[in-house]
């Protein structure tokens, strides 16, 4: 990746639109120098805003509104647009990408601001636009690098380029993982832990299955063993971890408690059976006694229904006559009912003609009175519709002379109000006039009002820098004081690490003293107790026999060689890590007391400075208690190495932290002030130009309006006299109409519709009554002669059904009270019933005859039993037996449930020993590349990565050496301590060939550590474009640090960046540095004055 042009409008400290073309440089080390706050480090700001939507480092975040350039208006746009190439040859391809940052604009609508989104675009080599939503994904891709790691690699950035150098070994793992694509390792890791945890979880599985089943197991009391395994079995449910040899012996002792309830249910089920038997001979000699029992009672049951049913006969017999003199009844009442209807049908017939002939008369004088009123209605309606035609004529006239009044009317109306609208612009033209010269009066004010918003916005511009530049230092202070204050806990925390240190040491160090010295007194006894043997010559005297050998002082019988070998080991370790702990402690103090230096100048330096622009800062401090005191009481009569002396030892004090924390709320104040001020000028400086803008052309504008109130004037004096014309021509229509209005036109001509209307529904309804009234007499007549038809054969019928019904009442021998009375008692249904009665009689007499006989056939000859005691006997077998099955099921229960458990056991303990053997090697395998075995933290991962990182330091030495003048190189901590107590295997060390010995990165000077940071970067950046066909990266850029080096080492560092442009390789350095000016041609000068930052080359 190599930037070629960059364009940023609106960004940071570049209000107006500015270009830097990369490809003007003649030389590919360039320098980009300016004063401090210019706007340097904004340009790589851009670039890493282009490529990631973020600005600055990780520290210092920057995105939206932030980087909204207060040098530019609120329409003014801000945008960063970058042009990059990647690849080489014919394979280089350009991308174009445009960001854009959230920010605020002026509302389309109304007045005041509202914030705008942020959006970005990316152009492809063939001139498509990438899908916005992917974007991002597809920058990184491109460059290879996401923001963090492009920071590391393309930016020793100001302030944080020691942050790779003195990296943890976690943080470097982290950054080469994603470089040399490792993850592969931390993948194997990760799947081992996992395969492992599952192990564990399969053996927690297998020993909650086991300890369930173990809860299943049932131990019966009468069983001899029952308290030791009832005592195995609570154990194994009781402990928190489960023991392999416990389960074993429990599962022993259920195969023998097996084996025993085996045993026992074969005794039970020959019991139960014995049991069984007994039990079924007595249920069958109670069946046939109680069977014997049921025939005797059936017998008697017989007997007694028969004797009853013997007794209904003679009323069975009357219901049965009863039954049909009903039927016969309800016949002849049939044939009764038939006589009356044929006698009241001829009846009605005699009585509708004599009404017929009756109503004749009535009926046709009624018609002829119809006909006359038809004829009436009908003249009348013919005289009311000659009149309607005459009034619909006369109010059409009417209608049309009204149209004409009203357009007239409508006329007189138009031009009316034409003369009023003439008349109301007239008056207006003046009263514009009259306002226009009191507007110009109140412009003209205005104008001399506003006259000095220039210089103020001249003034504010100033003081606005000022506030800006305060800002930067207040932050910076409050930044180094905070890093003072975790410097300071460092320190501390190291002081007391090495106390402890200290004291373990002495402890352990006394000690060893102390059994060294008792070993020396001892050590004939020892060599006694390790030497003299019998028969054995003595080392010292050749003597086989030894009666008085040296005895060893009580309690010391244990000491040996080793045992104060290794003592003296312990001390030694504990005394390597006290002055290692004292080291740590005098850097950590060292380099607090440099950073609560370094915040005390900045702190000073601002104090002084708010002092010169802020106003009211001596008053506010001094109001508040938080001004300085003692610094001018007198001349200081100490010597300069005194005052060198204390100068080191001055620290931060909390009435300076709280004056520092008072600045920042001062300074955001005055910034809020300065802020509503920019506001205020901005509209005075509208109204100034809109005051200026209005007061052009005012003359002329002036004569317009006196031209325009003329012509107004005429206009009114035209539509007045077109307006009298339009009132004479409606007067003289208005003379000659008929009807007042147009309604009352329409209400004559609606009337006489009505007339006719009503004359017309006076005739229908006439013309209907005459219908009917015909209608009527001629039903009468049709009616009448059906009836003299129909009597005849009426009378005919009526007297047929009179023989029918004598004739039935003769066959049935009842006379006509006697079937009207069985009728009036009895329901037709009641010999239904009756019948019903006397079936289910014969029914009971037949069942009662079948069982008598059925029941003296089976008891034959035998007497009737007893069967109370055969009960008895039966109840009490059926007990036996039921406690006979009641103790088989108990125990058949026991062993299918234990046998089950012992079963499941066995498996479960087989399938645990297969799954405890799988982890252990996944264990042992995990721990092992894990790096968490004692004396071996170093992971997998950071053992491939050692093979990176010596590549890296191979060629980051070249540059490391050639800068320091051979008298320094990287080197990684040693395997042999990588990986004792923590994983170190990426910590880096610098190795001083002036002493021949390795000490920490961190104790490196500030130049020292500049040339480190520097040739690591370059080395590291060497090695990505090495093995990795993805990162492609052709720029760098160097924020500062030259500053800290002498003239010697920055010569030789510009040497060895010169070197490396050679290739394709494009390096900027930003710094204001004035010697590389002298050193470096192609020069990128940065400048900032009132309207922002501006950029200019100056080539060689």
């Amino acid at each position: 990746m190599r930037p070629i042009r960059l364009t940023m409008q609106a960004f940071g400290s570049y209000g107006a639109r500015t270009v830097i073309d990369f490809e003007r440089t003649n030389q590919n080390l360039f320098l980009i120098t300016g004063d401090t706050g210019a706007g340097k480090t904004t340009i790589f700001d851009a670039i890493v805003f282009a490529l990631y939507g973020e600005a600055s480092s990780g520290t210092n975040k920057k995105d939206g509104a932030e980087l909204q350039s207060q040098f530019a208006g609120y329409e003014t746009e801000p945008f960063v647009e970058l042009i990059f190439s990647e690849g080489k040859g014919e394979d280089k391809k350009e991308y174009t990408v445009r960001r854009v940052p959230r920010h605020v604009r002026p509302r389309r609508r109304g007045g005041g601001q509202t914030e705008a989104g942020r959006s970005v675009s990316l152009t492809m080599p063939d001139g498509t636009e990438y899908p916005q939503k992917e974007t991002d994904r597809k920058l990184e891709e491109i460059v290879g690098l996401s923001k963090s790691q492009f920071m590391q690699v393309a930016m020793i950035a100001q302030g944080e380029f020691m942050e790779l150098l003195r990296a943890s070994s976690d943080n470097k793992k982290a950054i080469f993982r994603r470089l040399f694509h490792t993850e592969l390792y931390q993948e194997i890791v990760e799947e081992l832990k996992r395969r492992s945890g599952e192990k564990v979880e399969e053996v927690s599985q297998i020993q909650t299955v086991c300890r369930t089943e173990v809860s299943h197991i049932q131990v019966p009391e009468d069983d001899e063993k029952a308290e030791q395994l009832r005592a195995l079995r609570d154990t194994v449910l009781m402990s928190k971890t489960l023991s392999v040899v416990d389960l074993e012996a429990l599962l022993e002792g259920l195969s023998g408690l097996c084996a025993d309830l085996q045993e026992r249910l074969e005794a039970a089920a020959r019991e139960r059976e014995t049991a069984e038997k007994a039990y079924q001979a007595r249920r069958d000699a109670l069946t046939k006694a109680e069977e014997l029992l049921g025939q005797f009672e059936i017998l008697e049951k017989a007997g007694k229904e028969l004797e009853v049913c013997e007794s209904e006969q003679a009323e069975m017999e009357n219901r049965r006559q009863l039954a049909g003199r009903i039927r016969g009844a309800y016949r002849i009442r049939e044939e009764f009912r038939r006589y009356e209807e044929a006698e009241k049908r001829a009846a009605e017939t005699r009585e509708s003609i004599a009404r017929l002939e009756e109503s004749l008369p009535g009926l046709a004088g009624a018609r002829e009175a119809a006909e006359k009123k038809l004829e009436a209605a009908r003249n009348s309606l013919e005289e009311a519709r000659k009149t309607e035609a005459s009034v619909s004529e006369r109010a059409e006239k009417a209608l049309k002379l009204l149209e004409r009044l009203e357009e007239a009317g409508k006329e007189e109306a138009r031009k009316k109000a034409e003369w009023q609208r003439a008349k109301k612009a007239s008056e207006a033209a003046r009263e514009a006039e009259r306002e226009l010269e009191e507007q110009e009066k109140e412009w003209r004010a205005q104008s001399e009002q506003l006259a000095d918003v220039k210089v103020r916005r001249e003034l504010w511009h100033s003081r606005n820098r000022a506030a800006q530049e305060a800002k930067e230092e207040a932050g910076a202070a409050k930044r180094l004081c905070g890093e003072a204050g975790q410097q300071r806990e460092q320190a501390r925390e190291a002081g007391r690490k090495f106390a402890v240190a200290t004291r373990e040491y002495e402890e352990k160090h006394g000690e060893y003293e102390r059994l060294r010295g008792l070993f020396l007194e001892i050590q004939a006894g020892i060599l006694a107790r390790e030497e003299l043997k019998p028969g054995k010559p003595c080392p010292v005297c050749g003597s086989t026999e030894h009666p008085s050998p040296c005895v060893l002082p009580e309690g010391h019988q244990d000491l040996t060689r080793e045992t104060l070998e290794n003592r003296r080991k312990e001390t030694e370790r504990l005394r390597t890590a006290q002055e290692k702990a004292s080291l740590d402690s005098q850097t950590a103090g060292r380099l607090w007391r440099e950073k609560e230096q370094a915040a005390k100048r900045a702190a000073g330096t601002l104090f002084r400075k708010l002092e010169e622009i802020l106003p009211g800062w001596e008053e506010e401090q001094a109001g508040s208690g938080l001004s300085e005191s003692g610094a001018d009481d007198g001349p200081d009569a100490r010597t300069a190495e005194e005052r060198e002396t204390a100068a080191e030892e001055e620290t931060l004090t909390d009435q300076e932290i709280m004056r520092l924390e008072s600045a920042g709320k001062q300074i955001r104040a005055w910034r809020r002030e300065l802020e509503q001020e920019e506001v205020r000028l901005r509209e005075d400086a509208r109204r100034l130009e809109d005051v200026q803008n209005s007061l052009k052309g005012l003359d002329e504008k002036k004569e317009q309006m006196k031209k325009d109130s003329e012509e107004a004037a005429q206009k009114e004096k035209e539509a007045g006299e077109a307006l009298a014309g339009s009132r004479a021509a409606l007067e003289a229509l208005e003379a000659s109409r008929d009807y007042p209005t147009r309604e009352a036109a329409r209400e004559a001509r609606e009337q006489a519709r009505k007339e006719t209307a009503g004359r017309q529904k006076i005739f229908e309804e006439a013309k209907e009554k005459e219908a009917s009234a015909a209608g009527e007499l001629l039903k009468a007549r049709t009616l009448l002669d059906q009836c003299r038809k129909e009597l005849p054969d009426q009378e005919k019928d009526c007297g047929d059904r009179k023989t029918d019904y004598q004739n039935v009442l003769m066959e049935s021998g009842m006379s006509e009270a006697e079937w009207k009375e069985l009728t009036e008692r009895y329901a037709q249904d009641e010999p239904e019933r009756l019948q019903e009665e006397i079936r289910a009689h014969d029914e009971r007499r037949a069942a009662a005859s079948g069982k008598l006989s059925a029941a003296r056939e089976s008891i034959g000859g035998r007497e009737r039993p007893a069967p109370e005691i055969l009960r008895e006997e039966a109840q009490e077998a059926e007990r036996v037996r039921q406690a006979a099955q009641k103790r088989q099921e108990e125990i058949g229960t026991l062993y299918r449930s234990n046998s089950g458990v012992r079963q499941k056991l066995a498996q479960g303990m087989e399938e645990w020993g297969k799954v405890l053997e799988v982890h252990s090697r996944l264990s042992t395998l995990y721990q092992m590349l894990a790096g968490k075995m004692t004396g071996a933290r170093m992971d997998i991962e950071t053992y491939v990565q050692r093979y990176y990182l010596d590549r890296i330091l191979h060629a980051a030495n070249r540059r490391f050496r050639e800068m320091s003048a051979g008298q320094y190189e990287l080197r990684m901590c040693g395997e042999d301590k990588a990986g004792t107590g923590k994983n170190r295997g990426l910590d880096l060390m610098v190795y001083s060939a002036v002493t021949g010995k390795e000490r920490e990165v961190r104790t490196l000077s500030g130049g020292e550590s500049f040339m480190a940071a520097l040739s690591l970067a370059l080395g590291m950046a060497d090695q990505i474009q090495e093995t990795s066909a993805a990162v492609s990266l052709d720029v760098m850029f160097i924020d500062e640090g030259f500053g800290s080096l002498d003239d010697h080492s920055r010569a030789q560092a510009v040497r060895v960046l010169q070197e490396m442009t050679d290739g394709s390789r494009m390096i900027g350095i930003i710094s204001h540095v004035t010697e590389l000016k002298q050193e470096i041609e192609d020069q990128l000068i940065v400048t900032k004055d009132e309207d922002g930052s501006h950029v200019r080359w100056q080539i060689s």
